[in-house]
């Protein structure tokens, strides 16, 4: 949803902090909503790690987005969005190598064939993306726009650890009250506006973009991090591209095609 929300949302203008400070508060309502009737926690120390947690989160968050900004412009989109894909593979190493959880030698294979997917889909582009800059690409920005990205999602795996899982509402929560308190800022020292399309983008956005976020949070509890992460992200790329084809009557190329015919295997690898 927030794939299609910003696809349909590309011609139109607006101010990009404006729209993300909106697009932070609305991932608040969900969360108020289903807060409302609750009872406050304890301000004990599992909340106090709670919202710790989720103020070092709001800063990976927000910074992974502004340095996908910094590397679409001196490094070009393709370059930058397959290091963002490429991130995935940052929260599944963490759980493999300091959390214990070891793949089986097949779905080792699969998380293989993931990152090779992500590397296929982008061969034929990278060779004709004109909006490339002329100079050198620069690898260090987009290993650190990576490793951001990356951090966000294992913070969701560091909470499902250490944190109080009676509080993952509260840790979402929180994570979007802290980006949108620091994307606010930003907007007011920018003096960017708060219109109408403001507005209306990020309310759209917002909501897909919590009830994601906590969805990938809970099912953390439930199945293994080098299964959840890398699912979640191939089955957001399959259902943008079905999308695309039968909704927008976009044109595939043989890489994209190449690309998912490894993926699909590659999610069923992942599950044995």
């Amino acid at each position: 949803m927030v794939s299609l929300v910003l696809k349909v949302s590309g011609k139109w203008e607006y101010d990009r902090y404006g729209m993300l400070t909106i697009n932070y508060i609305a991932c608040l309502i969900p969360f108020l909503i289903t807060q409302s009737s609750q009872a406050l926690p304890a301000f004990d120390g599992n909340f106090r790690l709670c919202i710790i947690s989720a103020a070092v989160n709001g800063f990976l968050y927000l910074g992974g987005m502004v340095m996908n900004q910094i590397n679409v412009r001196r490094n070009g989109a393709i370059l930058q969005s397959t290091f963002a894909r490429l991130g995935v593979m940052v929260p599944t190493c963490l759980s493999i190598f300091f959390f214990g959880e070891r793949p089986s030698a097949i779905q080792g294979m699969g998380i293989i064939m993931v990152a090779a997917a992500f590397l296929i889909m982008n061969i034929q582009k990278s060779r004709t993306d004109n909006s490339q800059s002329p100079l050198r690409p620069a690898f260090s920005l987009l290993f650190l726009g990576m490793l951001f990205g990356g951090a966000a999602d294992s913070m969701l795996k560091i909470f499902e650890v250490y944190g109080d899982l009676s509080l993952d509402d509260w840790f979402m929560g929180l994570t979007f009250l802290f980006s949108a308190i620091i994307c606010l800022v930003i907007t007011i020292r920018r003096k960017e506006r708060i219109g109408r399309n403001e507005i209306i983008i990020g309310l759209f956005l917002g909501i897909p973009n919590y009830l994601s976020s906590l969805l990938l949070l809970k099912s953390l509890s439930t199945v293994s991090a080098y299964i959840a992460y890398p699912t979640y992200s191939v089955g957001a790329i399959l259902a943008v591209t079905a999308a695309s084809i039968f909704l927008f009557r976009e044109r595939i190329s043989k890489w994209s095609w190449s690309g998912i015919a490894v993926i699909i295997p590659a999610i069923i690898l992942l599950n044995l």
